[in-house]
């Protein structure tokens, strides 16, 4: 049942002798990250010096295709968590289209974040340069979409939720992490923008560390105040990642709000047990009787067993199941010829029959 179950994992001890060896240069070199490139870049806008970080998506170099852009804050540090949050979400989810993410920091200069990230000092300035200066030079130099993601965490959530709301429309998703001011400035600014607007046409993560108390009340508060206002086409995801403060919080909020964006997901949805039953029964891969699965109702929800592991089927249409641990595999009940199968298809691989026997 490797074909079912490509997420279990085989643990295998080796043994091995150990071997010391020597380096190979008097010191240490300089690291710089292979997937990124960086360009040094003067804001007319601001009168001061940025370095813009550039990763490419996989396959940029060798296809002809236009990619979105996913703009990024504090870019000195967020390009490689950003990097490897990609490179651990491909594991477990199919992305259709990875974005060039473009980071914006300051390299060996002063860190100036406070100044333009602050909606109440430079960040509309800072915001000008990414609309007229940032955005023109990315969209001359690469193949981008219009599509458009900006992220920031702290200050760089305040400055996210500032362009939400000040500047509707420039961004097709914004993230918003752990914004900084304890999140206090989400429900004034969400109450100023919606005495003027009905709808807000954005794509929307909000995320912060489950010790960061205050922010989390202000999410939740915004989150009850936007579902009141019967929104057509906003969608707000929010996600607080337990036992974390404002650092340890960092990485897991960004990778919440990658997968919301840019990994498929399937939407549950409800069918009652009474629908379920006829799913239940023994199955066999077509040709390998021995290797049998269980499927079974329990507590009004479909579950299957190989060997002693119970697995939750979640329905997303009315024959088609996928179960949390891998989202990237699919499970299709069929009947043909008065005859009941089902198809587990995964990206790129041919689809396992497999037939239902008792």
């Amino acid at each position: 049942m490797k074909k079912l179950l490509p997420f279990t994992l085989f643990i295998a001890l080796i043994s091995c002798s150990v071997v010391f060896g020597q380096p190979k240069s008097a010191s240490a070199s300089p690291y710089v990250e292979k997937e990124i490139v960086q360009w040094d870049f003067t804001s007319k806008t601001i009168g001061d010096d940025f370095t813009i970080y550039i990763h490419f998506p996989p396959g940029y170099d060798t296809s002809k295709t236009k990619y979105p852009v996913l703009y990024m804050t504090d870019g000195d540090w967020n390009m490689t968590v950003a990097m490897n949050c990609f490179n651990m979400l491909r594991q477990d989810y199919n992305i259709t289209t990875e974005p060039l993410i473009v980071g914006i920091g300051y390299g060996n200069r002063p860190n100036k974040r406070s100044r333009d990230l602050d909606p109440g000092k430079g960040g509309p300035k800072f915001l000008a340069f990414i609309q007229t200066e940032v955005m023109p030079f990315i969209e001359k130099q690469y193949r981008v979409t219009d599509n458009k993601t900006l992220y920031g965490y702290s200050l760089g959530g305040m400055f996210t939720i500032y362009t939400l709301f000040e500047h509707p429309g420039l961004f097709n998703m914004i993230g918003i992490g752990a914004p900084g001011n304890g999140g206090n400035d989400l429900m004034p600014e969400a109450q100023k923008y919606l005495a003027s607007h009905k709808d807000l046409n954005t794509k929307v993560f909000l995320g912060v560390g489950s010790y960061e108390h205050n922010v989390v009340k202000n999410i939740d508060d915004f989150k009850a105040y936007v579902a009141k206002q019967n929104f057509k086409d906003f969608d707000l995801l929010t996600g607080i990642t337990p036992n974390a403060a404002h650092g340890a919080a960092l990485a897991q909020v960004m990778q919440n709000a990658i997968a919301f964006f840019y990994c498929t997901k399937h939407k549950p949805i409800e069918i009652p047990a009474s629908e379920l039953i006829k799913y239940t029964g023994t199955y066999a891969v077509t040709g390998h009787t021995d290797d049998k699965l269980k499927f079974y109702v329990d507590n009004n929800a479909l579950y299957f067993k190989e060997g002693d592991i119970p697995l939750k089927l979640v329905p997303f249409t009315k024959d088609g199941f996928f179960i949390y641990e891998n989202e990237k595999m699919d499970i299709l009940f069929k009947e043909e010829n008065g005859k009941k199968y089902l198809l587990v298809s995964s990206p790129n691989e041919k689809p396992t029959r497999i037939d239902k026997i008792d």
